[in-house]
């Protein structure tokens, strides 16, 4: 199958205003970026940090508490996402919300707003094209070492990364036993290689059942190949 760059971008929007959430969710959703956090509603500094890790954050500055602060908790958990407030009072604020950690502060009044939430979306999904790689709607960001499945964030841990990782390297391809036991372990000392490799190529699998359009079937005597859905049916 054909690995492909994938420009894409996850937002979240932090706000007690439905109808903001609907309307930026309307800016901004489309197939390639997605509005997450649609029904946050968060009314302590604490609620606005069980979100998964998005691309972009948009706050509405309405939000009861400490604004500054919970920027300022953002930087250090996440520093490389995209922070922006909107509806702030004034310039006098907007240039606060800056100083304080914000990307971008724009005014409750402003006729820019749709076009400066675009731009930023862009930017992202630009920045993402060049980490991001996909096959069908499985999406792998080696930079970050993040995972999607048919448009949802997949745990992981580092080893079922590393085997994905490989299968991404190789997906036009099967790979050999031998090659994702030497990418994933090195030259650890693993007494049964095949049996480690078959157990999370499993564990794998399980990750990704939801995947509408990919499976990884087994290559007898070879290994292991990303295949379309319609091919894998049947075979593990």
């Amino acid at each position: 199958m054909d690995v492909r760059s994938t420009p894409t971008a996850s937002v979240a929007v932090v706000s007690e205003d439905g109808a903001l959430i609907e309307r930026v969710a309307g800016i901004l959703g489309d197939e390639s970026t997605e509005v997450v956090g649609h029904h946050v509603r968060a009314t302590s500094a604490k609620d606005a940090f069980k979100l998964d890790r998005p691309d972009i954050v948009v706050f509405d500055r309405a939000i009861p508490g400490d604004i500054c602060c919970r920027i300022r908790h953002l930087r250090r958990r996440w520093p490389t996402i995209e922070v922006i407030v909107v509806n702030v009072l004034d310039e006098e604020d907007a240039a606060r919300m800056l100083d304080t950690g914000a990307d971008d502060a724009i005014l409750a009044s402003s006729s820019l707003l749709i076009p400066r939430l675009n731009a930023h979306a862009r930017r992202v999904r630009t920045v993402n094209a060049g980490s991001r790689i996909a096959v069908g709607d499985i999406v792998f960001d080696r930079e970050s070492r993040r995972v999607w499945c048919a448009g949802r964030e997949v745990d992981m841990t580092p080893r079922e990364v590393a085997m994905l990782d490989c299968m991404f390297w190789h997906a036009s391809r099967p790979v050999s036993v031998t090659t994702l036991a030497d990418f994933v372990w090195g030259d650890a000392d693993e007494t049964d290689r095949r049996s480690a490799v078959e157990v999370y190529i499993g564990y794998v699998r399980r990750k990704l059942a939801s995947s509408r359009s990919v499976v990884i079937r087994t290559v007898r005597q070879v290994g292991y190949q990303f295949v379309s859905r319609q091919q894998g049916d049947g075979q593990k």
